[in-house]
This record gives C-alpha cells, structure tokens and sequence, in this order.
C-alpha cells in the first residue's frame, strides 16, 4: 500500500482532491481506499471507505465534555488513538494499492499537537507515503498569508517526517493575470511588498 496524506488549511480543497484523486485513480485500473480522518466533518464529496466518524464523533465529544468546536476536535483526536488497530484494520482490510488520507483543516492538529502526527504516523506503519500539502492559490497571493502557510506546511513536514510535496489548490479559478503574478511571486519572490 502506497499512502497519501491530505493536508492544508481548511477550505484548501482536501476533500476535492480526494474525491478527484480517488477518481483519477480507479480510472487508471488501480484500487483506492478513501480515508476521512476528520471526526468533525458534516459532508464529504465522496464516500469514505473508512470514517473516523464510525469511532469518534466530535459532536458527540462537545456534548460529552462541554467543549466548543476546535475542543471537541482537538479531544476527537486525541480519542481516535484508542482505535488505530481498527482503523489501520479496516484500510488493509481494503487491500488498495493506495490510500488517500484526508485530514482536518485545523492545522494544529498536525503540526502542533502530538496525537495528530501518532495517529497518522501509526496507521501508515512502514508503508511508503507522501503528504500533499494543499495551499490555496487566493492566499498564496498574498505574501503574508503564503509565508504563514508555508510555514504551517513546515511544521507539519517535521512532525510527520514523511516526504511532503506543497500544491497550489484552485488554481484553474485564477484569471490567467493572476496566475502571472503567482508564478511572478514564487520565481522571484515578493521583496518589495512585504
């Protein structure tokens, strides 16, 4: 099994690319398993193989345990390591030449926090994988926000220690001035407007 986690910030198009991804895939004549790793979610564009939800859920979590949203999630996570032998159970029941892991937007789960990274880290075991690190090209039009996600993609490279590759989301909704500028920023940087 080949792993491909999907990381960014959230509305950076990880469960699109998943969906796409997973899309691409089949059509190439080869198995895909889709993970929704998160436990928060309310709708995903495409079906899971395997859901976190199905152990944890993070409105449950809120109810439970009186926290708000980010609470909940951030306790979701930390819960979900009491079930990594059946979610890693599940993936290789699946017997996928890949899986696409989607994770949540909220970054902190992964470069900051450890049960993000332990959960992840476990289930891939020694399986060869890659982190996409999804940042949205609107943002990355500013300079300030695109060094914020870089560094976010940083922190996130170093706590999961597997390969990482950064990809610019939504690129295809830029006019064609706007991927100039882009291209403009990443070649030769943005010196003088920041």
């Amino acid at each position: 099994m080949y792993y491909i986690v999907i990381a960014g910030p959230a509305g950076s198009g990880k469960s699109y690319l998943t969906k796409a991804l997973s899309e691409w895939i089949v059509d190439h004549k080869m198995d895909v398993t889709k993970v929704n790793l998160d436990p928060a979610c309310d709708w995903l564009p495409y079906s899971p193989d395997v859901d976190v939800r199905n152990y944890v859920d993070a409105r449950e979590v809120m109810g439970r345990y009186g926290l708000g949203p980010n609470g909940a999630l951030l306790v979701s996570i930390d819960l979900l390591v009491n079930h990594i032998s059946d979610i890693k159970a599940e993936i290789e029941a699946e017997r996928s030449n890949y899986v696409i892991i989607d994770t949540p937007g909220q970054l902190e789960l992964l470069a900051f926090r450890r049960s993000g990274p332990i959960v992840l880290n476990s289930i891939i075991g020694d399986s060869k994988a890659v982190t996409l690190f999804l940042i949205d090209s609107f943002l990355a039009l500013q300079p300030f926000s695109l060094i914020s996600i870089l560094l976010y993609g940083v922190a996130t490279l170093i706590q999961l220690g597997k390969p990482q590759l950064f990809v610019l989301s939504k690129a295809d909704n830029l006019s064609e001035e706007k991927k100039a500028e882009l291209l403009e920023l990443f070649e030769h940087g943005a010196e003088s407007e920041v």
